[in-house]
């Protein structure tokens, strides 16, 4: 980050770390069709609360909305290994940085 740095910046890299996660676990990430899932993660959240679903009914495995869009991940074993490495030496090395500030 320098003093140039932007919310388009940060948002950018929000998204990409995201990716880079999912690419590094192996996991799948799944992009809603419906893009408003907040109003119904909040209906789900009140049904679960007074009873209506169960945990199972809403995050049963293997169901898949019509219009989502699956991405696989594409780094080979190998490959996600060293940059899992090379991510946490580069964790490693800010730990000192707020030291250096004083």
């Amino acid at each position: 980050m320098t003093r140039f740095t932007n919310r388009a910046h940060i948002a950018r890299a929000v998204l990409e770390s995201m990716c880079f996660q999912a690419d590094v676990i192996g996991s799948p990430v799944v992009r809603p069709a419906d893009i408003e899932t907040t109003a119904l993660g909040a209906a789900y959240a009140a049904g679960l609360a007074v009873g209506i679903w169960t945990e199972e009914d809403i995050f049963s495995t293997g169901v898949k909305g019509e219009g989502d869009t699956t991405f696989r991940p594409k780094l080979d074993e190998e490959t996600r290994k060293k940059k899992v490495a090379s991510w946490c030496k580069a964790v490693e090395r800010t730990f000192d940085l707020a030291d250096l500030s004083l």
